[in-house]
Formats: C-alpha cells, sequence, structure tokens
C-alpha cells in the first residue's frame, strides 16, 4: 500500500487514540478539524472530508474486475492479528465508515438502506459496483472492525477503551453506527448528568437503569445537561440503544470531572458514605465518605457542628473523590447517622453534606474497592444495606421476599455503630409492584431488566477484566418474563458456533456461575435472552486475564526496582531504578561488596517476652449534628413537600415529593387513573429457586498473586486495589506486600517518609536451597509452570504447596539451566543470602537515615516498652525510644537524645521503629531456635526489607505467623547467617 496511505493510518493512531484517551471511551468518528489534524500530520495535500476519502479510496479494489473491493483491507487484517500492538491499516477505512455513519444521523433518517448511498457517494463508487461493495464490506465487517478492537485491547486501554461492538439488528451498519451516536461535545453533558444522578466515577450500572435516569433530561425542553442532538437522536430507538450502551461506557470511563460545579449546587446528592468490611486481623466494619472534589495530595474537610468546627483530615481517593484519611478515628455513629454539613479545603466554595436515612443501600466499587451509598438498590448487584434497628424486621422481610437466598446479618460487627444492623450479601432479583413502605423505597430498584456480572476477582487496569482463576458470575432478571437464558459465547460477537456456556431458567432470572469451566484468557460476549427471543435483550462483554497474558513481560521492558547500596542511606528499605552497578533485585544480586569485618556475635535463643497490654483509648471525633428526636430518621414519619399546581396547568402521570429532612424521594400518582392503576398492579411476587450467594471461606491469596503477576507493576493504589478483594483494610495490604517483598517476589520503593511509591514483580528465578533442589521466586504463571514442567522432563520434579498463604513452587532434580534461560528462567550457581547479608549495614546507619521532621500535633501517644515488646500510654515524648502518636491516623517514630533536644522525630515503620528501639536498648528483638533452626521475632516486629529478605530466602518461605504465641518464625535459617543478622540489628 501506498506510503500517504500508511502515513494517514499513524496519524490516525497518534491524533485519535494517542496516549489522551487512555482509560476513555475512543471511537473511530472524526469531525472536521480532527481530519484536518489527521491529514497534516499524514503529509496529505486535500485537507478535507475528501482528501480522506481519496485516501482510503486508493486502498480498495473497487475498479479491479475480479478483486474483491475490501481485498487488502481483508488481508491487512488478517496480517494484524499476528501483532495486534502494530497500528491496525484498516483505521483510515473505519474512520470514513464512521463518517458516513455520522452524516445519516445528521440528516434524522436512520434507515439502515440509506447508509451504503452515503458511503458509496464518499468513496466515489460507481453505480454498477454498489451491490459488490455492499456484500463484500459485509464479508469482511467484523474482521476489519476486529482488528480495531484488537488492537486496543493489547494497548491494555492506554489508547482507548474500544467500542465498536455490533449486537442484535444491523450487525454490519450497526458497527459504524455504534461510533457515530456521542459526539465529543456531547461527553460534557453526560457528565454533568452523571453528576447530578449522584453516580460515581467509575460505576457500572445496567443499561436499563441508564435509560431510567437519562430518559426526563433526554424528553424535556430543554434538554439540559444533554445536547440536542442526543435528544434528537434519543426519540429513535435503535439509537436510543446506542446512546445508553456509550453511556455507560461513559460512566465506566469517567474520572469525575464536572462533578465539583455539580456539588457546589446540590452537595448532599453527590457525597456518599463509604463502607470497608474487613477481615483482617478480625472481621469489623469502617465507615469513611467520599467528597465529590478532586485533590492531588493531603487537604482537610471542616464539618460544621451545632456550636463549634470539626476539622478532619483528607486524602485523595480514586476517581476524582477525596476521602477521610484516619477515619478510624471519627464517630462511625456520628458519620452513618447525623445530619453532615462541612467545606472541603480552607474555602467555602466546595460544600459538601450528607442527610441520613433509615435504610441506605451501599453498592461494591471496584474502583473505590469499597461499598458505595446509593440512592436505589440495583437488580442483582452485590450490596450491603444498612439499617436502623428499628426497620429490622420490615428490612428482612423484604429480602426474604425480593432478595437472593444467602444474605445475612452481621450481628455483633465491630465497628458498626449501635442501633443499626448491616446485611452483607444482598441481591435483589425482584421488585416490588404495589404500594412500598417509605423505609423501603431504597430496597425498590428502577429497572425491571438487568444482566449484571458478579463477583469474581476484578484485575486493576484501564480495562475492565476479571482474573480467569476466578471468573464473575452472570446474573440476569427480567421483570415478568416466562423465561430468561444467559449464555456466553467466545469472542467479541454473538456467534452460535462459539456457544460454551448456556443456562436457561423458568421464570424471572438466571444464573450462570462461570467458575471450573476451563474458560482460558480472551474474550467473551455474555448475552441474556427473554422468553425465547432471538434477538438479546442486554449483553456485556467479559474480559479474563491471567500471568499468562500479562500486561508486559519483566524481560522485554527495563521497569526493574533494585535496592543498591550506592543510591541511598536507607537502601536496604526501598528500591530505586535500576541505575547502579550494584545491586539486589528479587533474589539476584549484582556487584555487592561484604561488610564482614570482626567475627558476629552469635544470636541468643529466643526467650517469649511477657507481654502487657495497656494502650490508650481515643475519643472518636463527632462530625455531625444529631437528628431531632422528632425527626423521620427517628420516628419513621416523612415529611414530603411536593410542587403546587398552578392554575390551567395540565396534571402529570405523577408528582415528585422530597422529604424535607433525609432527601428520600417518591413519586405519588398525579391523577386519580394512576393512583388506581397503581393499586390494580400490585401482585404478589414469587422468587424462583436460584442458588443462594455463597461466599469463600477462605481468601485466595494465590488469585491476587497471579493478577500481579499479570499488571507486573504499578503504584501503591494498583496493589491496593488488588489486595482490598483478599482484605478491604490497608493494614492487610501493607502486611501482604512485605510478605511478597521479604520473600523476593516484588521489589517495592518507599518515599523519603517510607511510604510506598512503587512495586514491581521480580523475574523468575531459581534459588538453591539444598543439594539438588531450587525454589521459584519472582514471576509466575501457569503456562510458565507447564514451560517449566516440560523443559524438566524426567530429570526433576515440580512440587507445589501452599506456604504462608502463598503457593511455594520446588524443584527437585537436575536442571537444563540454558533451556530454562531462553525460556526467561534465571537459574543461580549458589544462594544469594551471604551475598545480601554480608553487605547490609548496621540498623543504626538506618536509623540515622531517617527523615526527621519537627513533632507533628496528635492527641495521644504511645512508648515502645523494649522489654515487653508492647506499646505504653505515653503522658510526653520526653524519653529515648520508639512512639506511635495517633490522631485520625498513626505515625510511628523514632527520638535520640538529640532529637527530645531539637523538638524532632525520626519517622518510620511499625516494624522497623520497634527494632530501632530495642538496638538502642541493647535488647534485640530476634533470637535463634536451635531445636527447629529458625528465627523468631515477637509478631508485629518482622524484619524490615532486606534484613527479612536475607532469611526468607535460606529456605525460600515466608516468614510464619504463630499467632496462639505472638511470634514470627523464619524458618531454616542457617546459625551463621543468624549470627550475622543478630550483629546488624545489635548495633
Amino acid at each position: 500500500m501506498s506510503s500517504e496511505y500508511e502515513g494517514v493510518s499513524e496519524a490516525i493512531a497518534d491524533v485519535m487514540f494517542g496516549s489522551a484517551q487512555a482509560g476513555r471511551p475512543v471511537y473511530a468518528l472524526a469531525d472536521a478539524e480532527t481530519v484536518r489534524d489527521v491529514l497534516e500530520a499524514g503529509g496529505v495535500e486535500d485537507r478535507t472530508l475528501g482528501g480522506l476519502a481519496a485516501v482510503v479510496r486508493s486502498s480498495l479494489q473497487v475498479d479491479e474486475s475480479g478483486v474483491a473491493p475490501f481485498h487488502w483491507q481483508a488481508e491487512a487484517a488478517r496480517r494484524h492479528r499476528r501483532s495486534p500492538l502494530e497500528t491496525p491499516p484498516a483505521l483510515p477505512l473505519l474512520v470514513v465508515l464512521s463518517i458516513a455513519a455520522e452524516q445519516m444521523q445528521a440528516d434524522g433518517d436512520l434507515a439502515a438502506h440509506n447508509y451504503y448511498s452515503r458511503l458509496h457517494r464518499l468513496l466515489r463508487v460507481p453505480t454498477t459496483e454498489y451491490l459488490r461493495v455492499e456484500n463484500d464490506y459485509r464479508r469482511v465487517a467484523a474482521l476489519l472492525w476486529g482488528s480495531l478492537n484488537s488492537w486496543l485491547e493489547a494497548w491494555e486501554g492506554e489508547r482507548g477503551i474500544p467500542t465498536a461492538y455490533a449486537v442484535g439488528g444491523h450487525a454490519f451498519i450497526g458497527l459504524p453506527m455504534s461510533q457515530a451516536v456521542v459526539r465529543q461535545h456531547d461527553r460534557a453533558g453526560l457528565h454533568e448528568l452523571f453528576a447530578i444522578e449522584g453516580m460515581t466515577p467509575g460505576l457500572r450500572i445496567s443499561p436499563d437503569d441508564m435509560s431510567l435516569a437519562m430518559d426526563p433530561y433526554a424528553t424535556a425542553t430543554p434538554s439540559l445537561p444533554l445536547s440536542s442532538h442526543l435528544a434528537r437522536l434519543w426519540r429513535v430507538p435503535a439509537a436510543r440503544e446506542r446512546i445508553v450502551d456509550a453511556a455507560c461506557l461513559e460512566l465506566e470511563a469517567w474520572d469525575g470531572s464536572g462533578i465539583e460545579a455539580v456539588a457546589s449546587a446540590r452537595p448532599v446528592v453527590t457525597t456518599r458514605l463509604l463502607a470497608f468490611l474487613r477481615t483482617f486481623p478480625r472481621k469489623s466494619i469502617e465507615f469513611n465518605l467520599m467528597l465529590p472534589y478532586r485533590s492531588e495530595g493531603p487537604d482537610i474537610a471542616r464539618f460544621q457542628l451545632a456550636d463549634e468546627e470539626s476539622t478532619v483530615p483528607t486524602v485523595a481517593g480514586p476517581g476524582g473523590s477525596t476521602r477521610l484519611s484516619g477515619a478510624e478515628g471519627v464517630s462511625a455513629a456520628s458519620l452513618v447517622g447525623e445530619q453532615l454539613t462541612g467545606e472541603f479545603g480552607d474555602d467555602e466554595s466546595r460544600p459538601f453534606g450528607r442527610r441520613p436515612k433509615r435504610v441506605a443501600p451501599l453498592r461494591w466499587d471496584d474502583l473505590q474497592g469499597a461499598f458505595v451509598e446509593v440512592e436505589r438498590i440495583s437488580l442483582g448487584e452485590d450490596s450491603i444495606v444498612l439499617a436502623r434497628s428499628d426497620a429490622r424486621q420490615r428490612v428482612e422481610a423484604h429480602l426474604a421476599v425480593h432478595a437472593r437466598p444467602g444474605w445475612h446479618e452481621l450481628a455483633d460487627l465491630p465497628g458498626a455503630p449501635e442501633g443499626w444492623v448491616v446485611y452483607q450479601h444482598v441481591q435483589i432479583v425482584s421488585a416490588p409492584t404495589g404500594q412500598l413502605h417509605f423505609d423501603l423505597l431504597p430496597l425498590a430498584p428502577r429497572a425491571r431488566t438487568s444482566l449484571t456480572l458478579r463477583g469474581g476477582f476484578v484485575l486493576p487496569g484501564l480495562l475492565r477484566k476479571w482474573s480467569v482463576m476466578e471468573p464473575p458470575e452472570a446474573v440476569a432478571l427480567a421483570a415478568g418474563a416466562s423465561s430468561v437464558a444467559v449464555r456466553v459465547y467466545r469472542g467479541t460477537r454473538i456467534d452460535p458456533a462459539e456457544l460454551i456456556a448456556e443456562s436457561l431458567q423458568p421464570g424471572e432470572l438466571a444464573v450462570l456461575p462461570l467458575a471450573d469451566r476451563d474458560l482460558f484468557d480472551g474474550e467473551y460476549v455474555v448475552a441474556m435472552f427473554v422468553d425465547n427471543a432471538n434477538k438479546p435483550s442486554s449483553t456485556a462483554l467479559l474480559r479474563l486475564r491471567s500471568a499468562s497474558t500479562p500486561q508486559f513481560r519483566v524481560e522485554d521492558v527495563d521497569i526493574r526496582l533494585v535496592y543498591s547500596p550506592d543510591s541511598s542511606r536507607r537502601w536496604p528499605l526501598t528500591a530505586g531504578p535500576a541505575q547502579w552497578p550494584s545491586y539486589v533485585n528479587g533474589a539476584r544480586t549484582v556487584g555487592l561488596e561484604s561488610r564482614r569485618v570482626r567475627a558476629a556475635t552469635p544470636m541468643p535463643e529466643f526467650v517469649p517476652r511477657e507481654r502487657s497490654t495497656s494502650t490508650a483509648d481515643v475519643a472518636k471525633t463527632r462530625v455531625g449534628i444529631p437528628m431531632a428526636s422528632d425527626s423521620c430518621l427517628i420516628t419513621g414519619m416523612h415529611r414530603f413537600l411536593l410542587p403546587p399546581v398552578l392554575p390551567g396547568q395540565a396534571p402529570t402521570w405523577s408528582i415528585e415529593g422530597e422529604c424535607t429532612t433525609c432527601g428520600l424521594v417518591r413519586r405519588f400518582a398525579g391523577t386519580p387513573w394512576a393512583a388506581k392503576k397503581k393499586d390494580v398492579g400490585a401482585k404478589t411476587i414469587v422468587v424462583p429457586e436460584i442458588p443462594p450467594v455463597i461466599e469463600s471461606d477462605e481468601p485466595d491469596f494465590e488469585v491476587a498473586f497471579d493478577s500481579l503477576n499479570h499488571v507486573g507493576t504499578g503504584t501503591f493504589g494498583v496493589f491496593e486495589r488488588v489486595a482490598a478483594q483478599v482484605e478491604g483494610s490497608g493494614l492487610f495490604a501493607d502486611s501482604f506486600l512485605r510478605r511478597l517483598e521479604v520473600v523476593g517476589h516484588v521489589d517495592v520503593a518507599r518515599d523519603d517518609y517510607l511510604q510506598v511509591t512503587e512495586w514491581a514483580v521480580n523475574t523468575s528465578t531459581l534459588v538453591p536451597t539444598g543439594d539438588g533442589l531450587w525454589v521459584l521466586i519472582g514471576s509466575r504463571s501457569s503456562a510458565l509452570l507447564a514451560q517449566l514442567r516440560e523443559l524438566l522432563g524426567t530429570g526433576a520434579v515440580v512440587r507445589t504447596s501452599v506456604d504462608a498463604e502463598l503457593a511455594r513452587v520446588e524443584v527437585d532434580g537436575r536442571l537444563p539451566v540454558d533451556a530454562l534461560a531462553e525460556a526467561g528462567i534465571a537459574v543461580l550457581e549458589t544462594s544469594p543470602v551471604n551475598a545480601i547479608v554480608e553487605t547490609l549495614p548496621p540498623l543504626s546507619e538506618v536509623a540515622t537515615s531517617l527523615k526527621r521532621v519537627i513533632v507533628p500535633s496528635y492527641r495521644t501517644a504511645e512508648f515502645w516498652d523494649t522489654t515487653s515488646a508492647s506499646w505504653h500510654p505515653a503522658t510526653s515524648l520526653a524519653k529515648v525510644g520508639a512512639y506511635r502518636l495517633k490522631d485520625f491516623g498513626s505515625t510511628y517514630a523514632i527520638r535520640a537524645a538529640d532529637e527530645i533536644a531539637s523538638g524532632t522525630i525520626g519517622l518510620g515503620n511499625a516494624p522497623l521503629v520497634k527494632h530501632i528501639a530495642n538496638m538502642w536498648a541493647g535488647d534485640p528483638l530476634v533470637g535463634y531456635n536451635s531445636r527447629s533452626g529458625s528465627v523468631v521475632t515477637p509478631l508485629g516486629a518482622d524484619l524490615p526489607a532486606l534484613y527479612g529478605r536475607a532469611l526468607a530466602l535460606c529456605s525460600g518461605r515466608a516468614p510464619r505467623e504463630i499467632v496462639n504465641h505472638r511470634m514470627l518464625q523464619y524458618p531454616s535459617v542457617p546459625r551463621a547467617v543468624a549470627d550475622i543478622i543478630y550483629d546488624r540489628v545489635s548495633r
């Protein structure tokens, strides 16, 4: 093909699908300005639509008899399958196809046959060739548009989220039509609508819910905030379906832009309660508040109380939101049951507020990693329900009729405010049709049809995808249906030949679990069919990934983090870029110099410490105004304010009223006939026999580790999104990351405050642990393990086991080193333990390198008692040692004698400051257990970073928590290695 065509193709890739589109839905539709920019970048003189069409026309064989018009395009698309990261050759053609669809809509004429006449005119197709071009396009349409989708998929959303999917009727022209519905300027109106409706960035809702939310705006005059273009198309059913699908994609990729303008006018609508269900170290619930304002870092939220102001620090949250920092210091009863009013930041331009409700549903939100308060519960969505205790009987009766079996109350749940009950695993599978008590309105979904991909392990990234090791289940609901079917097809379109799973159920609901079906990495279409219809009523795209299909190959992209003695004096605690000549990377070492200058003092035998528990109770901060005793929150009696009826005003079908206290909205019948119809329509709902919601007994750490291997590297926020699906607490995320770091699976970068900034999975490495024994450290996948077994053949045996909740892979036998190296698996001839341990500096050097700051404000302080290895209340900071300062969070610090005089402290993390304090006291926390050949420390005092890795690599095992005795054990550590570690932590 001509260099001009290739230049235009690359220009489209850069202009329309550049990095600025990362994580956003992208379309192949170009306006006149974009066409001009593309042709200018491609070096085309005629920079009009006609010029672009001429370039595309040159790639077609319209005038060649005996050759299919799209022959070259189809062959190029087939070749592109082998290199999906390369720019798809079809891009210029797809842009022209989309423009033809947009021109059809511009005239308000959506008849299918008119599409081709406009396409023929654009491409100057002779009349005699019309039928030939149309038939050949139908033959190759899926192939051409599939090359665009596969390219965007291969880039993992870095160039945008693919949108070119056609389902149902008009399978061929439906593809370009899908690109021509929503214009660039339409998106701002959609974003404003999302904010007005109280939707959260990244929220996934069903097309039916979206249609119900958009319809009042699209049918109003004027249609603000929606554009007149969308309002005109809304009247056409085929276009409405496309608009709704596009709006759902926009909401899922929305970053919160436009929400601040709405929040300033309607702060109560856009401020949401967050709930985190914890299981580590015990089951509990923690509440927070999601403020609708973007922040780049720490800030404050100022709450207005009856006679004072309460200030709470904030941190930036996902999706352009902000949440409270250290919410454990805020009263849950105040957050949940009091009127909240305040301003974000130091000025009054960003107000926020929340009214308490007697019953509040909260749906799971992958982006927030928490349950987020919603106005109405959605069909099939996994939710928790928070209710006043006096509404228990009413709520439970409602759930018994309309919820999927498996919901239950979380009784005696720590963190739940007094007077409230919490229900878990609530999935509403039917909607009431008669009169409903006011309290239960939030539990009545607006939509009547829903297809939901529920549960599963969601992978972080710009594309929505699940782990193939733990896929979701499909839940399909259709009110009033006689039968519902859910079908799963391999690929990105409905093809009966690719059907791989199906569930056909009588009644209104069908559930199709996708686990244990031996699915592979790739794309699948999940479709819902109602009453044996041929056309699906709803579809969803399911992407499955694993470590076998990583976002990048570690060996191909130099993103490694390394611990280098040349980087800083804190080098054993934090990794950095691989730019130094000596370093530790996972289990591999390069150029390390030993610091062993004297005989190490033997590590003494471990003796359990007599631990005392005496911690200070911190009073919870109130942030709201208590509700009056006669308010609807207490009495359950709402006061609805209805709009006045003006003289001559025509009656409406319904009248919307809002409770003046809690903001609950209810629609009342506007005419006698409407009221009568509502009464007649009431009927008893019978929930069909359906499988209950099943909660996994144990979290699957291996799925989480496989997910991290798929992602490969990222910020701590990315890591938290993975860890939150195992356990929602930040404490667990920190513990899980340190466990992976100490074994050598990942390297971790930290800032001056020792906060995690980045992590990266290390290259697969076989580390010797004994005679003919190796353990696999670093990245792994099912494909890599299968290849490992194949390469080893009969010369060695691969054994897998679970160790400290992580899968351990051990190899016993002879290794084909060269073949393994070609497969990307490094083999170490000798253990790296001695090289690491002999390079480690004394702990005193690390202590002096910690960042010093002026003592911050705090409400309570605790001092580390080195004898009992426990925290005790402190009335001052006048002693040398380690401190835990509590405000809305905890600050861990050390204080030497000179710092007491200067009024400063040194910042660290919990394990590090404990070891430094005991080192200063001449009483190191570590001890040796000769009987088991292991190093033992008190639980919660694990050795930091490389100090712990030197011990873990002796056996290739993570340290074991012995909870009953509050000890942490590093197994199979040679005495010589233990002695060197003791030397380093004792001076």
